[in-house]
């Protein structure tokens, strides 16, 4: 044999020896990524498996093999059911920015339901491209879209729901990893690095998590890197929308319409979907030219026996509207950081994370307005910050107690001018509004049976008792707790229970700052059959 040859040998020999090294850290670093998320509670997180999570019992067969792939199914059948003390005509995901104020006279009432549509399929494909390049394939649904409500402001909710359909490919040699499909935005908390498989949510069974929870799941492509499996950084570009708030009703004088006696049009914001192309035709979309632009850090700490996860991202991201025969733009964006913090390892764990910046508003679970605009039609993005507070205890191997604390809040943006005599009033949280009928229940209902009221007594043809309502800031306060039944060759049954206080605040104008409040309980029943 030649010097040549026996180099070549030796070289190929090297190569497996890192390409077995290689393996080991990635099976350790899984290993890890399992017992992270089993101490978070794998069930309370909204990914429904990962890639780690069926090695539990490794005698019992719990995937498929075809053509060198694992083929894992996961997920879980659902029963779960919701109490409010305020109707709001909603499942197990509850519209925060909905909460009624005194005029509904629905709101007057509590309602009920019982639900099986967050029942949850999933599948796991993943393989090897080479011995240091890994592919996976993730998929999942759940049942809780509505067809005429769909859109793809922030959980892309079209029927059947696409909760989450992803590519990622990683290469070792390079610690690169590539992400396209719908996941997770990278704006949402992770509880490891910046994998599209690592992000948490906040253990509550209502499915719009709770206000001060920043997250986003809409299609994109995400690039990132890792320096020893401690450090990340990810860049990604995702799917855009944004949502605009209306000037409310102005009282007396006041007019809250364009003058456009004098030639100034309503500015066009949003447009209804064409016939065809796969859109919600009932539902309006605005104007979107390019994606949002996302970057992150992470850094997985270890400290003593514990790994500290800190994390934060900068957004931007583009409104255009069109306006006097012509487009016009405004670029806006925040920033966001988050912190779990293992307060004693496998017991008690702390959590924080937020946000603040203008145009953002969309990507906090409230849904409060990205901008509004001027008596001339001139874009206002609006200023909002979200936080979110929380720990979880897990005082025995199946069952984890959390509360957590959270809101939004908006930022006001009020527009005045007076035109020949008349004030118009435009913009959000304008005091020059009109709140007085906020309060006064609208007996329409009373009057039409059947029909059920949810505007202000202005809609009787009384002006004076309107309600502008504009929402100032939403809180949460919750606890709850989830606990494992039984766990075996059967799969896993987990029930749970959730009890949260939820506030509603309008800006102050002309008869007051209206409130609004929820009390919610929420239960889940799950089997997860693999």
């Amino acid at each position: 044999m030649t010097d040549k040859e026996q180099l070549q040998m030796l070289l190929g020999q090297v190569k497996q020896l890192k390409a077995r090294m290689d393996k080991k850290d990635r099976d350790e670093q899984e290993r890890r990524r399992a017992e992270t998320v089993n101490a978070r509670s794998a069930n309370v997180r909204e990914t429904a498996l990962t890639p780690v999570a069926a090695v539990a019992m490794p005698r019992i067969p719990d995937r498929f093999v075809y053509k060198g792939l694992e083929i894992i199914p996961g997920g879980f059948l659902a029963l779960e059911s919701v109490w409010r003390n305020h109707w709001v005509g909603a499942d197990v995901a509850t519209p925060f920015n909905a909460i009624p104020y005194g005029f509904a006279t629905a709101g007057h009432t509590d309602e009920f339901h019982f639900s099986a549509r967050a029942t949850r399929p999933a599948l796991l494909v993943r393989g090897d491209l080479s011995p240091t390049t890994h592919i996976q394939g993730y998929f999942e649904t759940d049942f809780l879209g509505a067809a005429q409500t769909a859109n793809a402001n922030q959980s892309n909710s079209y029927n059947l729901r696409v909760r989450q359909a992803y590519t990622n490919i990683d290469n070792d040699d390079y610690g690169l990893h590539f992400t396209a499909g719908q996941t997770w935005s990278l704006v949402t908390m992770n509880s490891l690095g910046t994998r599209p498989d690592t992000s948490l949510q906040p253990p509550t069974i209502d499915h719009n998590y709770m206000p001060g929870y920043v997250w986003d799941r809409n299609p994109g492509i995400r690039i990132y890197k890792d320096f020893g499996k401690q450090f990340w950084l990810a860049l990604a570009a995702e799917g855009s929308a944004n949502t605009f708030a209306a000037p409310g009703p102005g009282f007396g004088p006041v007019s809250t319409l364009l003058p456009n006696n004098l030639g100034i049009p309503a500015p066009a914001l949003l447009a209804l979907a064409t016939n065809g192309g796969s859109l919600n035709t009932l539902d309006t979309y605005s104007f979107n030219r390019l994606p949002d632009l996302v970057g992150k850090a992470a850094w997985d700490a270890p400290l003593g026996d514990r790994t500290v996860h800190l994390e934060a991202f900068g957004v931007a991201r583009e409104m255009t509207e069109r306006v006097y025969f012509g487009n016009h733009r405004v670029w806006v964006g925040g920033v966001g950081a988050g912190a779990i913090i293992p307060i004693i390892p496998k017991l008690l764990e702390f959590q924080v994370s937020g946000m603040i910046g203008r145009g953002v508003g969309r990507l906090a679970s409230s849904q409060l307005p990205d901008a509004t605009y001027s008596a001339f039609g001139a874009l206002q993005p609006l200023y909002q910050r979200s936080l979110l507070v929380g720990a979880t205890l897990h005082p025995t191997p199946q069952t984890d107690v959390f509360a957590f604390a959270g809101g939004d809040i908006a930022g006001k943006n009020p527009q005045v001018t007076a035109i020949n005599g008349t004030i118009f009033a435009g913009g959000y949280g304008n005091p020059l509004y009109n709140n007085i009928g906020c309060s006064l229940e609208n007996p329409i209902s009373q009057v039409t049976p059947g029909v059920a009221a949810a505007v202000p007594l202005a809609a009787l043809g009384n002006p004076l008792f309107n309600c502008s309502g504009q929402t100032h800031a939403l809180r949460e306060i919750t606890t709850g707790a989830w606990h494992t039944l039984y766990e075996g060759p059967a799969g896993k049954i987990r029930v749970g229970v959730q009890f949260a206080h939820i506030i509603r605040n309008g800006f102050n104008a002309v008869g007051g700052a209206p409130h609004g409040s929820e009390n919610t309980i929420l239960t889940s029943f799950r089997y997860f059959p693999f």
